[in-house]
């Protein structure tokens, strides 16, 4: 009888354990709530819902084509302070304050996430057979994962949550596969990985062995 080499299992979140959506009538409400919050923080730049929308989107490409390129991944003060918002707001010094809840906010709102009802049984599958679990996600805002995570109710199935925000590499690159087997104490070919996306999540693992 021959040992299972695999003693691991890696898993992608959005996409893979949560669906994500996204829509006109999902963005234009997490611009609204964006520019009230923004209100409530006096970092009002003063445009428009449309102008503000524009904005975001505008700096959020130059930002996605400067990370996809680098496989790094800034912290959410510096995405929103030199390429999102930039010198709309009032006040730097506030902007970097409040940039994680900005962040966090406009992650859980620009996109409706529902935990896949598959996801609860299977976790508890590979836990009872022996398996260690992880999460490994690109994601800006450092609050997303474990506040989600906590919100669905799975946080005690896993070793590791490893993002790109916390770690500053985004996937494809290696480095954070690697990361996540050695937070589990696991070398990179015991594990598994479990995605949605072949450009991050299969050329990714297969990068890292």
């Amino acid at each position: 009888m021959t040992t299972n080499p695999i003693q691991a299992v890696l898993f992608d979140m959005g996409g893979t354990l949560e669906d994500t959506q996204s829509d006109d009538a999902i963005r234009e409400e997490a611009i609204r709530g964006l520019r009230a919050l923004l209100r409530q923080r006096s970092l009002d730049p003063g445009l428009s819902l449309q102008d503000l929308q524009s904005t975001v989107a505008s700096g959020f490409g130059a930002y996605h084509s400067w990370r996809d390129q680098s496989e790094i991944e800034l912290a959410p003060a510096i995405v929103w302070s030199k390429y999102v918002l930039g010198d709309q707001c009032p006040s730097r010094e506030r902007l970097l304050a409040s940039a994680e809840e900005i962040a966090f906010f406009y992650e859980t709102h620009n996109h409706t996430r529902r935990l896949r009802p598959e996801a609860p049984a299977t976790l508890e599958a590979l836990r009872k057979l022996g398996f260690r679990l992880a999460i490994i996600s690109n994601v800006n805002s450092r609050r997303l994962v474990p506040c989600k995570l906590a919100e669905y109710g799975i946080a005690h199935y896993f070793d590791a949550v490893v993002t790109s925000s916390g770690l500053g590499w985004r996937k494809p690159n290696e480095r954070i596969f690697h990361e996540a087997a050695h937070l589990m104490h696991q070398p990179p070919h015991a594990c598994a990985y479990v995605g949605d996306t072949v450009s991050r999540d299969v050329i990714g693992a297969r990068r890292a062995g």
